[in-house]
């Protein structure tokens, strides 16, 4: 039997990169220590804040939520976007309500297909790939919630394997605009863009997916049927996956140099940002992409429907479906 580092357990998880051997309890208390750690180093948001959490209902957002409820650092709004993407998305719809109401979170249901604006749809009437329109869509709504109720932030669960992955295929695309955007913290624009934040950026997948069992957290394991994975991006993730067994540890020494160079960089800010013209949410042009994308796809751009229902349900009180104290079973 393998004990645990810290204690005479058995141990149930090895962290190759921090040589260590962890049994269940101490595995969650050096994540907690981590999130802190990474909350911390990157500045992305003080004690106490409000928090937007962009929760799918899969293993990685369902983990940041748990890691983050349990930490005590922000007071937290579960948000999970129904795509309208068939079962998949009522599994997901219910995994989400039944992982929020056993852990006492707040959480709101963005359900936008009575408008036309599910994902099936959208595609049907453009050409643009699902996973473009999907993150579009997402983009959009969390980043419209967040400002319109008035949170500190917005987070999302990407975690390291992912980030490392991004980093790299970026630059061998030579895509610098998107390369500038992976970042643990995108700043927020006043009026216009919420801050945003990757709490799991330093992160291995394995230790989500790992933590996420060992706690018995409900979680879609089913894959969205749109996804697709292109031969690009896995031939990077096989390459990053070799370089971190060969060298544990490598992926984060990428992610925090890669980090270091972009929040240093300002010149992306600088651009001097627009309010679109139909939402007044921000944009790069006349109007942002979701209305620009919805104005083709409808007939007319959805910003401002999208921002009224927000609103709506802020007033009849809709974003506290859940209230009371976050029961602790880490540890």
């Amino acid at each position: 039997m393998v004990k645990c580092h810290y204690c005479e357990r058995e141990a149930v998880v090895r962290l190759p990169y921090a040589k260590l051997n962890l049994c269940r309890e101490h595995f969650a208390e050096y994540l907690l220590r981590k999130l802190e750690r990474s909350v911390n180093r990157y500045k992305m948001f003080g004690k106490g804040s409000r928090v937007v959490v962009g929760v799918s209902g899969g293993k990685d957002s369902v983990t940041l939520t748990k890691l983050l409820s349990e930490s005590g650092l922000a007071k937290m709004l579960v948000v999970h976007v129904n795509l309208a993407i068939g079962e998949y998305s009522r599994i997901s719809v219910e995994t989400v309500r039944r992982f929020s109401v056993e852990h006492g979170l707040d959480y709101l249901i963005v359900d936008l297909s009575e408008y036309g604006i599910g994902i099936p749809e959208l595609v049907a009437k453009t050409k643009r790939s699902p996973c473009s329109v999907c993150g579009m869509v997402k983009r959009y709504v969390l980043n419209a919630l967040t400002m319109d109720l008035g949170y500190d932030a917005l987070a999302t669960a990407h975690h390291g394997d992912d980030m490392a992955v991004y980093i790299v295929k970026s630059f061998l695309l030579q895509d610098y605009d998107q390369l500038y955007k992976i970042s643990p913290v995108n700043y927020e624009v006043p009026g216009l863009a919420a801050r945003k934040v990757k709490p799991l950026y330093e992160f291995y997948e394995f230790e989500v997916e790992t933590f996420a069992k060992l706690y018995g957290l409900p979680f879609v394991s089913v894959k969205c049927p749109f996804k697709h994975v292109g031969w690009l991006e896995s031939y990077v993730r096989e390459l990053l996956d070799r370089a971190e067994e060969e060298s544990p540890g490598f992926k984060v020494s990428l992610l925090r140099s890669h980090a270091r160079r972009t929040m240093s960089m300002r010149s992306a800010e600088q651009a001097q940002p627009k309010a679109c013209a139909s939402c007044g949410l921000i944009s790069s042009g006349t109007e942002c992409s979701f209305c620009r994308f919805t104005r083709r796809a409808l007939g007319q751009p959805m910003g401002l429907v999208v921002r009224r229902w927000i609103i709506g349900k802020a007033v009849a009180g809709e974003t506290r479906q859940v209230s009371g104290d976050q029961p602790s079973s880490v540890g």
